[in-house]
């Protein structure tokens, strides 16, 4: 049986992730890995889950309700967290505005279910989250990608974007995955009337925005919408959905995101989800409730505490080592450096000589162009790593970074 010929078009679409691939090396206690943008298991709040769990317990029926199936939209108060969080003077949000999700991953999969058709034209960073592009990939778009430069998306090229009548832009304004980018707010604002323009939709992404090192991020696309528009206007004009996730500051395996949507929308996605898992897990729900309504302050600015200080040490290792032939970010927040290296070299060759001589994994940085390019990129992640493992990598990684270059400039002298 030749199954290749039996898949649907959209599982043809679909491609392997590089990072769920180099997460598998996580296995492998030999390699240092600044691969996985992922939280530090040394932080997550198990104490908090065990005396929520414990208090579960002491109430029968709640401790059912958690084990019983419940409504596709989610967990009441866990939604009414949501909705009080992200309001605003202008935007105020309700509990019927937010759809509880299996991570936001599940909201983009149902975003582009909802939204995009084959042959649809979106906008999209270059680069923007790999996680993101295979789920649009499915749905077979066209992509018109969006230059960038250190303070995310160029609105030139933006509109230029927009010009070509695309239907939606994704985005992560707040210290994108993988650029570490943070788009400022002159540009957040022009982003917001260049959408209203050309009517476009704008899918925001705000996994990271939570994890600020220097200083709170700007007001969300959302906040400066409302502002746009006036208040009360967002239900009936509103074009930015929000997409939010507890994975990055509490636990991925909670699998607790959430969509922030105007109604017509909104009721969309939950016939969506219904159809896809009926809905997330009810004990998760609360768990993720307890842990959000009760010292989630508290647990973030440790973990702002814990993560800025490797930020600090990567970046300043890299100062200290790498050569002239890269340049790299230092990012405000969030988990990623994003290297650039000397046009002339490859990361994906530069990853396999770095896992067979270094012992070291990182992420090649073509899989986070929709287009093409981006081969002489690569992505860090130092949120797992400790200090002197983040100092001891990023030398080692720098002298074969410069090996390799000078093989390149000076090819008979290493002949």
């Amino acid at each position: 049986m030749n199954w290749k010929d039996k898949f649907s078009l959209d599982a043809k679409a679909i491609k392997a992730s590089d990072i769920r691939e180099l997460l598998k090396l996580l296995d492998d206690p030999s390699i240092l890995s600044f691969a996985g943008g992922i939280p530090d298991p040394a932080l997550f709040p198990m104490n908090k889950v065990a005396e929520i769990r414990k208090n579960l317990e002491s109430h029968p029926d709640l401790n059912r309700q958690s084990m019983q199936y419940s409504k596709t939209e989610g967990y009441n108060p866990l939604r009414q967290w949501v909705a009080d969080k992200y309001s605003s003077a202008e935007t105020e949000i309700s509990q019927e505005n937010v759809l509880i999700t299996n991570g936001a991953q599940q909201s983009l999969t149902l975003l582009a279910t909802a939204l995009i058709d084959a042959a649809t034209p979106i906008a999209v960073a270059n680069p923007t989250y790999l996680g993101a592009l295979q789920i649009f990939g499915t749905r077979r778009p066209n992509y018109i990608t969006v230059d960038t430069d250190e303070n995310g998306i160029i609105i030139k090229s933006l509109k230029s974007a927009f010009q070509k009548g695309v239907k939606l832009l994704y985005t992560i304004p707040d210290f994108q995955n993988p650029g570490g980018m943070i788009i400022p707010e002159d540009r957040r604002k022009k982003i917001i009337e260049l959408a209203h323009e050309f009517d476009v939709i704008i899918l925001e992404d705000t996994a990271y925005r939570e994890l600020y090192y220097d200083a709170p991020p700007p007001p969300s696309l959302l906040t400066l919408e409302g502002q746009f528009l006036g208040e009360g206007q967002w239900h009936q004009a509103g074009l930015v959905i929000q997409i939010g996730t507890a994975s990055k500051t509490l636990m991925p395996a909670l699998r607790v995101g959430w969509t922030i949507a105007p109604l017509d929308i909104l009721e969309k996605l939950v016939m969506l989800k219904q159809s896809n898992d009926l809905h997330s897990s009810t004990l998760n729900q609360i768990i993720t409730h307890e842990l959000s309504s009760s010292g989630l302050e508290t647990h973030i600015d440790k973990l702002r505490d814990v993560y800025g200080r490797r930020r600090d040490t990567m970046v300043d290792a890299l100062r200290s080592y790498m050569p002239n032939c890269a340049t790299f970010s230092r990012p405000a927040g969030g988990m990623f450096v994003w290297i650039t290296l000397a046009e002339d070299m490859d990361a994906s060759e530069l990853l396999q000589k770095a896992l067979a001589t270094e012992k070291l994994a990182f992420v090649p940085g073509a899989a986070f162009f929709a287009n093409g390019g981006g081969e002489n990129t690569f992505r860090l992640s130092f949120s797992t790593c400790d200090d002197k493992d983040i100092i001891d990598g990023v030398r080692r990684l720098s002298t074969l970074i410069q090996r390799e270059h000078l093989q390149k400039v000076h090819p008979k002298q290493w002949s």
